[in-house]
């Protein structure tokens, strides 16, 4: 049998696989379409110190290859997770490992919500969604790299959980802002975030999501999902969580072959809520077809020729 666990993050992961933040809910909603406690984890929808509606409508619209969306990190803040959703996911959730994704407008946002959490159960620990804006002073906290290694630096010292930083593609080198999240206290990261798009409605001659742009996700950017993951793997020795287009065993090997511990799979959800097991069987099948018996030894093996 092949061995699709890793011990990661201090924790064992029973298979590479895990549900996206923002394409999941928390967990309960997908309860009844796959068996959760069987793939490696879920990264939950975004948590804040307090409740957000989210944006106006339209939020999320079919692009060619994928989908652009702008729900505007709706959620329902800190103390209704902690009352509502955590105590059903410490009771469901045995086996699947439990990431809880951060989200704030200033550093001290961040830091309420996991100083809020750090003492609970149920979870391993936090994925921090850096592409918010700082509302102090405009600037993005996963593209100015002050504000990013002050940000991981403050929540290092907030918890001993493991701390994922998820990165943004909109940077010129995204190794330089992976070694900056590892240097301040990181202990892994998920790479991509969504790329900025925007649709428009040519007969009202507007635009079709109701905050005028959205991210892009779903197979149109998965090359770039798998060439940003190499680049931040070769640059840290933390370890990467590839996400961006997954839909099949391949595509997840792609991610994994280019340096990618483990995976997340998203938008493919919305098509085939199954689409986590399927890639799971098919990266297993891959596996024992190649007699390869850990999976581990899959992570980072791309073979790149000579360039000289």
């Amino acid at each position: 049998m092949a061995d699709l666990s890793q011990h990661l993050l201090g924790a064992d992961f029973q298979s590479p696989v895990l549900l996206a933040s923002g394409t999941c809910g928390y967990g309960e909603e997908y309860a009844g379409l796959i068996p959760l406690d069987q793939i490696g984890g879920l990264v939950t929808k975004a948590v804040s110190v307090e409740p957000r509606p989210g944006n106006p409508p339209h939020r999320v619209a079919e692009t060619p290859g994928g989908m652009i969306n702008a729900i505007g990190l709706q959620n329902v803040g800190l103390e209704r997770f902690r009352a509502e959703k955590l105590p059903w996911l410490r009771k469901n959730l045995r086996s699947a490992r439990v990431l809880i994704n951060v989200v704030g407008h200033s550093a001290e946002d961040y830091g309420s919500v996991v100083s809020g959490l750090d003492e609970d159960d149920g979870f391993l620990g936090y994925e921090i969604n850096v592409s918010c804006p700082n509302v102090k002073d405009g600037t993005f906290f996963g593209t100015d790299p002050s504000a990013l290694s002050s940000l991981v630096a403050g929540l290092r010292s907030r918890t001993e959980r493991p701390l994922v930083v998820k990165l943004t593609p909109n940077v010129p080198d995204i190794g330089l802002y992976a070694r900056i999240c590892e240097d301040a206290g990181a202990d892994g990261l998920s790479a991509i975030n969504t790329f900025p798009g925007m649709l428009v409605d040519v007969e009202a001659r507007r635009p079709v999501i109701g905050n005028v742009s959205g991210g892009v996700s779903g197979p149109a950017i998965f090359p770039m999902g798998v060439y940003l993951t190499w680049r931040a793997a070769e640059a840290v020795s933390i370890p990467v969580i590839g996400i961006g287009g997954i839909r099949s065993g391949n595509d997840a090997l792609q991610y994994i072959l280019a340096g990618a511990s483990l995976v997340q799979v998203g938008t493919a959800l919305f098509v085939d809520p199954s689409a986590p097991v399927q890639v799971l069987e098919e990266i297993e099948e891959y596996m024992e077809r190649h007699g390869i018996e850990r999976l581990a030894d899959l992570v980072g093996a791309l073979t790149i020729p000579d360039r000289d």
